[in-house]
């Protein structure tokens, strides 16, 4: 009877091993075969910021949305299944909370090295932004190469850099006042005061399109600059991840001439129907 009762124990802790074993099969099987989303867990919400006084890229409506380019272009690129959260701030908060983190995404800005330190940025463009000298139409002189600039009066806004070397040759080389704000540089060129404004060539336009001027203002050609502007993600975020299918999808967009037509259409907009803080 004891032998009988130690035998019948074996065989029952054997087929207990024994389903335990298959069960422990089918669930590594299963997860293999659906292997879960890597960015699913880690970023369901995405926070972005941006420039709210930029137009035609983006703008401000009130205090807790955007519009633009910029808006529409993060909307078509974003992976599916991660929700888009805006927060509105001045640009300076913005770029100092996605440094510590709090922010995941900086929509449309020029990459220095500056903000190399806390962003990586999309390894394809968001947008062109070409920038330009605006003079007055009645003023205009000559202008092939930066040189041509070394006798005149310039503006520029405060706190504005514009890449491609341009910066340090316009402190070594050029005479050029501060303003606080591209409204105070277009008053200065209509008044005569400064001969040529520096400034980005689509919101130059936007700003035009919305304000009126004594003289006629035109935009020189060649492009002082044509550094491109990117999407930015926070070295601390959980979004991170994300860089490379947003990358992949830009490079999609850019090809099929998405970011020139989204900044038309806005300038459009934005001279229709213009926010009433901005005009």
């Amino acid at each position: 009877m004891l032998a009988y009762c130690i035998m019948k124990n074996i065989a029952l802790q054997m087929f207990c091993c024994l389903l335990l074993g298959i069960f422990h099969a089918v669930a590594q099987c299963a997860a293999e075969a659906t292997p879960p989303d890597a960015d699913a867990p880690a970023c369901q919400e995405l926070v972005y910021a941006t420039n709210p006084h930029y137009p035609p890229y983006d703008w401000s409506i009130g205090e807790a949305t955007y519009a633009g380019a910029t808006i529409e272009l993060l909307e078509m690129a974003a992976p599916e299944g991660v929700r888009l959260k805006p927060v509105v701030l001045p640009w300076k908060r913005a770029l100092l909370l996605a440094g510590e983190g709090k922010i995941d995404l900086l929509a449309s800005l020029r990459i220095t090295p500056e903000r190399s330190q806390y962003l990586r940025f999309t390894s394809h463009r968001a947008f062109p932004n070409p920038i330009v000298a605006f003079v007055r139409a009645d003023r205009r002189f000559p202008y092939e190469k930066w040189d041509d600039l070394r006798d005149k009066t310039g503006g520029v806004s405060l706190g504005d850099t514009f890449g491609g070397g341009f910066d340090a040759y316009m402190r070594a080389q050029l005479h050029v006042e501060e303003a606080p704000s591209m409204e105070e540089n277009f008053r200065k060129l209509d008044s005569g005061r400064i001969d040529y404004f520096v400034t980005s060539l689509y919101a130059g336009q936007a700003y035009q399109a919305t304000h009126r001027f004594a003289h006629p203002v035109v935009a020189l050609s060649p492009p002082i600059s044509e550094q491109d502007i990117h999407f930015g993600f926070s070295l601390r975020s959980p979004c991170l991840p994300l860089l490379e299918r947003l990358s992949a999808r830009l490079e999609e967009l850019d090809a099929q001439g998405v970011p020139e037509r989204l900044l038309r259409k806005y300038l459009r907009h934005y001279a229709e129907h213009p926010p009433a803080d901005h005009e």
